[in-house]
């Protein structure tokens, strides 16, 4: 059976945090859209957002187009979306469709944060 999709927010300091597990595809990604669509409009720029995809397990087409959605919404609002995926089942299909130069991908948690921009 096909793991299921988990979401938890938490906070980092004024940072959210949204952890995603399981498989991001045409069966979880409306459900997904919908909590980070309400993640992003309730964000407090200049705040960044942390998506954090490390535990997820696959990525398919429709979850790429939500992150690439998510982004221009976010950057839209003075927002940054960070992702963290330091795994092939993000990174490899973000690298292939040559996405990595608008889809910021950190390896870590503490990475993301880290930055100041």
């Amino acid at each position: 059976m096909p793991e299921l999709l988990g979401i938890t927010d938490d906070r980092r300091g004024t940072t959210l945090v949204v952890r995603v597990t399981g498989d991001v595809d045409l069966a979880s990604s409306a459900t997904l859209e919908r909590h980070l669509t309400d993640v992003v409009t309730t964000a407090h720029p200049p705040e960044p957002l942390v998506l954090d995809l490390s535990a997820v397990g696959f990525l398919g087409s429709c979850g790429l187009s939500l992150l690439l959605r998510l982004h221009q919404a976010a950057e839209s609002r003075g927002t940054h979306l960070r992702i963290v995926a330091g795994h092939r089942a993000v990174t490899r299909p973000v690298e292939l469709l040559g996405l990595q130069h608008t889809l910021r991908l950190h390896p870590t948690v503490e990475a993301a944060l880290a930055l100041t921009y």
